[in-house]
């Protein structure tokens, strides 16, 4: 039984084999990329007074499932069927972790539960707290949704659909940006 068309997208296959170019090294980037993602929404939900308003967390799950199907389950993805291995972060595993989890226990996931539970994640950077983080200086990303009110957003408009050459262009900005002056 071939479950290839369960695991990747069509599009995505003919993207990422077209021209045999999606290697371990910018699966690896990519999936740090997301961590790094990951990291940014962390500190600001941690800052965020917006985060008890009602409907927040059903926002917010939205958005992390966008986010894990954009950003994380391609790569994973591509990993597994071109059989070469990735390192996962800690922070990306753990979300990766309570995210599977639930939706394997509950078809209908608490997402309130989800959503204490990735917010009480350790961010996994070398500090005590992350006040000691300014997120003012954290690069910019694409639909950074985090920095949003979602409890008064449309969330529907906040899901844009990216192929994996979409991503891999985000992730060569984002090292640029690492190594730029």
């Amino acid at each position: 039984m071939n479950h290839t068309g369960d695991l990747v997208g069509s599009d995505q296959v003919i993207m990422a084999y077209s021209d045999g170019q999606v290697t371990a090294r910018e699966i690896s980037r990519a999936l740090f990329y997301a961590n790094s993602r990951l990291l940014a929404m962390h500190l600001y939900v941690d800052k965020s007074f917006a985060t008890s308003l009602p409907g927040y967390a059903e926002a917010f799950h939205t958005l992390m499932k966008w986010e894990m199907e954009t950003f994380v389950t391609p790569f994973i993805n591509i990993s597994f069927l071109s059989r070469c291995s990735a390192v996962i972060p800690t922070l990306l595993h753990d979300v990766i972790a309570i995210m599977i989890a639930h939706t394997l226990v509950d078809r209908q996931p608490d997402v309130s539960e989800i959503f204490m539970e990735i917010k009480a994640l350790d961010i996994s950077v070398h500090c005590n707290q992350s006040d000691e983080y300014d997120i003012a200086h954290m690069p910019d990303y694409f639909n950074a949704w985090w920095k949003d009110n979602l409890a008064s957003c449309k969330v529907s408009d906040m899901l844009p659909r990216s192929s994996v050459q979409d991503v891999l262009e985000l992730v060569e900005g984002h090292f640029a940006e690492l190594v730029g002056p």
